[in-house]
């Protein structure tokens, strides 16, 4: 083979290892570019957006899982009231209104054991989510722990932007006369001039659950207060009651509830009283 022969031989074997090295190059090139492509389908899609509530700066994220939407359909909303450090700045007692309360403050304390509300609270209402959970209910809570910033109205917030179907509030009371104790529930009147429109359904849910927890507890069913000075209720658009567990200034009754067992007992009757709500008003449409 003369020398002409083999430099071309040679010069067309170059070309072709350069063309391999350009394909191959570009092959890699667009499989870095499809990359980011990949990594986009980590984000989140429309179905596990979030509402978020503001408070300082503090943010609380609500996230429904419709993978986890349970049997009944029904969603009920819990929250724990108070919290471990008082809120006392002040807002509007409802939409719009020129009146001012202290956005949250710090609650009861036990006079025999020292038991504050906000623990209280929140022991039942994990035992309540678990509870409801347990029947079939989807929950949203408003708070898990005790170290959280969130006032009355952003409790409320929280349950409609949920669109709940029940907004349980849960607290305990306390009075200057130790023989006081009992249960009760409170719910706005007739001509509240916030959400008037929901008395019906909120007096029903509150009648219900009072119901529930002195049938399963055992305790004095005291009753049920129309109130319209109450923030927490007066932001809500979806029906909702405040239950007052007991009183923590009575003695025998503070001492049951700090017990798992009693705690128990309320949850399952809070529980009890949201089924015969529900059942009561499928009867009513099935009636009409």
């Amino acid at each position: 083979m003369n020398k002409k022969v083999f430099f071309s031989l040679v010069t067309l074997m170059l070309c072709v290892v350069c063309l391999w090295m350009v394909v191959s190059k570009g092959s890699i090139k667009i499989a870095e570019d499809e990359v980011p492509l990949a990594n986009s389908a980590q984000q989140k899609s429309p179905d596990e957006a979030t509402d978020s509530l503001t408070d300082d700066d503090v943010v609380i994220e609500i996230t429904v899982d419709d993978e986890k939407q349970d049997a009944n359909g029904r969603v009920i909303c819990i929250d724990a009231g108070h919290q471990k450090k008082a809120n006392m700045k002040k807002e509007p007692v409802g939409p719009g209104a020129s009146k001012m309360k202290a956005k949250v403050d710090g609650g009861t304390v036990g006079t025999y054991t020292g038991l504050t509300e906000y623990q209280l609270n929140l022991d039942v209402a994990l035992k309540l989510q678990t509870e409801l959970e347990k029947r079939g209910y989807t929950v949203i809570m408003v708070r898990t722990t005790n170290d959280v910033n969130i006032s009355n109205s952003e409790r409320s917030e929280i349950a409609n932007a949920a669109n709940a179907d029940a907004f349980i509030r849960i607290h305990a009371d306390g009075s200057d006369i130790a023989s006081v104790n009992g249960a009760s529930t409170l719910c706005q009147s007739a001509k509240n001039p916030y959400n008037g429109y929901l008395y019906e359904k909120s007096r029903k849910l509150a009648d219900t659950v009072l119901e529930g927890v002195a049938s399963n507890t055992g305790c004095k069913k005291r009753q049920v207060i129309e109130s319209d000075s109450m923030t927490g209720i007066n932001w809500s658009k979806v029906p909702t009651t405040i239950v007052e567990v007991g009183y923590l200034t009575n003695k025998s009754e503070e001492a049951k509830l700090g017990t798992a067992e009693y705690q128990q007992k309320i949850a399952e009757g809070i529980a009890d009283g949201i089924d015969s709500f529900f059942a009561e008003g499928e009867n009513k449409e099935s009636n009409e």
